[in-house]
């Protein structure tokens, strides 16, 4: 076997499995590389979620003389959906049109990146263009919309696709109910999620139930929610019972909150973020002696939170953003826009509930 195909297997299976550190020794080490082996190994990070390393790979790769292939340019692109970099999404874009045939993944990639990077209708621009579109270029379409919270959009989508005669499969239902419930469209989600089962004979996994919780207990009916938890046939997960906690602390349901709050905690999560949602609901509910145990058991693992991360390109500049982050150029107008948009949301009445929200005190 040829030592370039060899050498590049082992780089593509040491980033499949995530030890993009020997994958890059492995990548380093090989006398010679071709366009296959520079997208292996930046198929791996931006696979593993380092974007930015992979779209220096990318730049690093064509100042050897190695045109991207179709396999680098749908990696960089999920790189760029990764990071909010729009503008370079904009000239891969270019690139393939100038370099390439148009093949149906490279049209998904540049669907799934616009939308993520904001572009919804440059997004749907490319979408209309494709005369044969599979089903997961229509999901990576319903799904843009889904991510924008245009549940309509979702439902006019989904009905065209099968209009086009192209079967849904679980992804799409599972793009459509969460959609839906972001939307507060309940009775149509509940219609979907039956006709899933019913009509196009797909039995409903444990992310459509979790979407069908959520759904039900955004709206306040949380007795519900807790009757279709019941009805599984399997063990229900932990976004299903944080969707439901989260329905119950909103509308103030301590009976089904103390259980889901429970099935919860047995399930052992590492996330501070669902052990402070536990919290918050025991402090409603003020039951302070569980409030005590787990602000104990937090400190006693150590569970610190991630600080958060943002990206956004504003007038053809990326910027980054970190959560507590003072550091930034901007820091001062950020902070009097944040003021702002919040007065404007006190205006409105939309003010979030933070009655005893104790994560400040835990961490």
């Amino acid at each position: 076997m040829d030592d370039v195909i060899l050498q590049t297997s082992l780089v593509d299976m040491y980033a499949k499995i995530g030890d993009l550190k020997l994958a890059s020794h492995v990548f380093k080490q090989m006398p010679r590389k071709n366009a296959v082996s520079w997208g292996a190994l930046i198929s791996g990070f931006a696979q593993n979620g380092f974007a930015e390393y992979a779209l220096d790979l990318l730049v690093e790769m064509q100042s050897f003389d190695f045109k991207p292939d179709t396999v680098a340019l749908v990696s960089a692109l999920l790189a760029c959906s990764q990071v909010g970099h729009l503008k370079l999404g904009k000239s891969i874009h270019g690139y393939i049109v100038r370099r390439l045939d148009f093949e149906l993944v490279l049209g998904t990639a540049l669907i799934d990146m616009y939308a993520k990077c904001g572009a919804l209708s440059c997004a749907r621009a490319i979408f209309d263009r494709v005369d044969s579109r599979d089903v997961i270029l229509w999901n990576t379409m319903i799904s843009s919309y889904g991510l924008h919270g245009d549940g309509k959009e979702v439902l006019s989508l989904f009905l065209k696709m099968k209009e086009a005669n192209i079967s849904p499969n679980h992804a799409t239902f599972a793009s459509l109910l969460s959609a839906l419930s972001h939307s507060g469209h309940v009775d149509v989600g509940q219609y979907w999620f039956n006709a899933m089962a019913n009509e196009c004979k797909i039995p409903p996994s444990e992310k459509h139930y979790a979407c069908m919780v959520d759904l039900l207990s955004r709206a306040g009916r949380v007795e519900e929610a807790y009757q279709l938890i019941e009805s599984m046939n399997t063990e229900p997960g932990l976004a299903i019972w944080v969707s439901l906690l989260s329905g119950c602390h909103n509308y103030r349901n301590f009976l089904f909150g103390e259980v889901a709050a429970k099935k919860i905690l047995d399930l052992n999560p590492d996330d501070l973020g669902i052990y402070t949602l536990v919290s918050n609901f025991f402090s409603l509910a003020r039951m302070w002696d569980r409030v005590s145990i787990l602000r104990k058991i937090m400190k006693e693992t150590g569970m610190k939170k991630v600080p958060g991360y943002s990206a956004v390109e504003v007038n053809g500049k990326h910027e980054a953003f970190l959560v507590e982050d003072k550091s930034h150029h901007h820091y001062e107008e950020i902070l009097q826009m944040l003021d702002s948009l919040d007065n404007e949301m006190r205006v409105i009445r939309h003010v979030p509930d933070s009655s005893h929200d104790v994560e400040e005190e835990m961490i």
